[in-house]
């Protein structure tokens, strides 16, 4: 995948994009209960444990798509504090999400959020009339007709807590009676699985929200682990 040079970023733009697990408010239908039913923390965890983003249409759209949010520092304390996302999810680029096919959403009219359904394009626009006030968001969508992707290019973990961890995961098998590594229970009655914190927790760089400071304090890959 290339990436684009996209130039500089004005004060008011930002090159980081982030996919909040947990934002207040409706989600669209086709968002699985199982799924809305969980906390932020879940969500982020999943998706560490699977290396998997799974895609839903968004509202007014039947495309499966996965959302951003453009946040400059300034912008991103405004989202999280006004309560509508909260500080768990992935951090991303936009030349990253540009790369793959994706892109910032037009907000605009009923009428011309109508014709955007009527091309097969409603995942591209947002209507602006009363009962939609989402402009803040800055939404960036990165379509998925399949419902899902790998994650590419993440830039961080975006965390609320300093002290979380994500869930260990099987990363292997060894000999529980040497200690060796082993390709399954075929090559040892003593086999047993390997847990580790998911690859991605510990070759990604971790931001974590500080309330008080109200910004992010960057931790290098590994030292959170």
């Amino acid at each position: 995948m290339t990436m684009l040079d996209l130039g500089v970023a004005g004060p008011a733009q930002s090159d980081y994009l982030y996919h909040f697990t947990g934002r207040n408010g409706q989600r669209p239908d086709t968002v699985p209960e199982s799924i809305q039913g969980m906390s932020a923390q879940e969500r982020l965890d999943c998706i560490l444990a699977e290396k998997l983003f799974k895609a839903y249409a968004p509202f007014g759209a039947t495309t499966p798509c996965i959302c951003f949010s453009e946040s400059p520092p300034d912008h991103l304390k405004y989202l999280i504090g006004i309560g509508r996302f909260s500080p768990w999810g992935i951090v991303t680029h936009r030349a990253a999400i540009l790369s793959a096919g994706g892109g910032s959403v037009a907000y605009v009219p009923d009428a011309v959020h109508a014709q955007f359904q009527q091309a097969g394009l409603a995942h591209w626009s947002v209507r602006t009339a009363a009962g939609s006030t989402w402009m803040h968001e800055r939404e960036w969508r990165l379509p998925r007709p399949q419902g899902s992707a790998g994650i590419q290019y993440v830039t961080a973990i975006l965390v609320g807590d300093p002290s979380w961890r994500p869930r260990p995961v099987v990363t292997g098998l060894v000999d529980a009676s040497t200690g060796d590594p082993v390709t399954g229970e075929e090559a040892s009655p003593y086999a047993e699985p390997v847990y580790e914190l998911p690859d991605l927790w510990r070759t990604s760089w971790i931001w974590v929200w500080d309330p008080h400071q109200e910004a992010v304090m960057k931790y290098p890959p590994g030292t959170l682990c």
